[in-house]
């Protein structure tokens, strides 16, 4: 049973139209060079925006998104904006993601690297116990050991029935956990 359908769904202003069918546990691995559509897909599978051709068949889910640049608020400390993401989310905090990324909770987030504002970003999209979870250029920023951690917690996640949709400039460090891959 798919969660999302897309079918020949298209947008007038991109190169191509989408057929995809995402179910349970895929890992949908999205490459390609940019103005190809990558984030056009993207927008269609998220609602953001309605295909001009063809037709998306969805399921009501929980999505947890990582845009490619995410705006956080730069003067709430680390702590309280998890907090209070997972109070709006009415969800509970994963220690386990805190503790993978060690990232300093006390902290401003304004005094955060680009890294660790990364890694937060990503903590964020899964606050909510979503159904899947969509990250665009999850790599930004980080180094190789949380590159690492990263995958790692992806392939157990997934091992759980999670399902992903990864938009990266860098396949090679995702192929072994896609179960679709689109190059544009």
């Amino acid at each position: 049973m798919h969660l999302i359908k897309l079918l020949e769904a298209k947008k007038h202003y991109c190169p191509q139209s989408f057929s995809l069918e995402i179910n349970p546990s895929d890992f949908i691995l999205i490459s390609g060079e940019n103005g190809k559509g990558k984030t056009t897909l993207l927008e269609m599978i998220l609602g953001f925006k309605r295909p001009d051709q063809g037709s998306i068949d969805k399921k009501k889910l929980r999505i947890g998104y990582l845009p490619e640049v995410m705006m956080l608020p730069p003067l709430i400390k680390v702590s309280d904006y998890l907090e209070t993401l997972a109070k709006v989310k009415k969800d509970v905090l994963s220690e386990e993601l805190i503790h993978l990324f060690d990232i300093p909770l006390f902290k401003y987030i304004h005094q955060l690297s680009k890294g660790n504002q990364q890694k937060l970003a990503i903590i964020s999209a899964f606050i909510g116990k979503p159904d899947m979870v969509i990250l665009d250029e999850p790599l930004s920023g980080l180094d190789d050991l949380s590159i690492h951690r990263l995958i790692v917690f992806l392939k157990t996640r997934k091992e759980d029935g999670l399902s992903f949709i990864v938009s990266t400039h860098k396949p090679e460090l995702f192929l072994a956990l896609s179960t679709q891959r689109i190059c544009l």
